[in-house]
C-alpha cells in the first residue's frame, strides 16, 4: 500500500508539471494526489466499493486542493486536477475498448457503466467540496464584522 501511495504521489506530482504548475507546488500537489490514493486504498480494502471509495477520495484531494489553494493564493484548479489524475477511471476506459474490440459486449456495458459511475463520483465529489467552500466563503462575505 506505501508503495501505491508513493507511486500515487510520484504520478501527481509528475502530471503536475505537464499542467506547467510552477515547481514550488509540486510537492504539494503531489500530496494531494497521494492523500486521495489512500483514502480510495483504504476504503477499497474495508468496503470494495469502487464508486464510494473514489467518492470519498475526490472530497479528501478537494478539500486538501481548497485549503492549499487559499494558502497559497493560487486557483484551487491548480492542485485539484493533478490530485485526481490517480482516481480518473483510464483502466475502464481501456477495458471497455478491449470489450468492443473482442466483441464481448456484455462485459464493455458492464465496464461502461462502472467507469460512468466512478467519473460521476469524482465530478460529485468535487461539486460536493467546492458547494461546502462557495457556502462558507458567502457566509464570511455576509457577516463582515465577526
Amino acid at each position: 500500500m506505501i508503495i501505491q501511495v508513493i507511486s500515487a504521489f510520484i504520478a501527481t506530482a509528475a502530471f503536475s508539471i505537464l499542467f506547467y504548475l510552477p515547481r514550488k507546488y509540486l510537492i504539494l500537489a503531489g500530496m494531494a494526489g497521494a492523500a486521495g490514493w489512500f483514502l480510495y486504498l483504504l476504503l477499497m480494502n474495508l468496503l470494495e466499493d469502487k464508486t464510494y471509495a473514489t467518492l470519498c477520495a475526490t472530497l479528501v484531494v478537494a478539500l486538501v486542493s481548497h485549503i492549499l489553494a487559499r494558502r497559497n493564493k493560487t486557483p484551487v484548479t491548480m492542485f485539484l486536477i493533478p490530485g485526481i489524475i490517480p482516481l480518473v477511471p483510464g483502466a475502464g476506459m481501456y477495458y471497455i475498448a478491449h470489450s468492443v474490440f473482442n466483441n464481448n459486449i456484455d462485459l464493455a456495458v458492464h465496464y461502461f457503466f462502472e467507469t460512468f459511475k466512478i467519473a460521476g463520483a469524482i465530478a460529485f465529489g468535487i461539486f460536493i467540496m467546492d458547494t461546502i467552500f462557495r457556502a462558507i466563503k458567502e457566509k464570511k462575505v455576509r457577516e463582515p464584522g465577526k
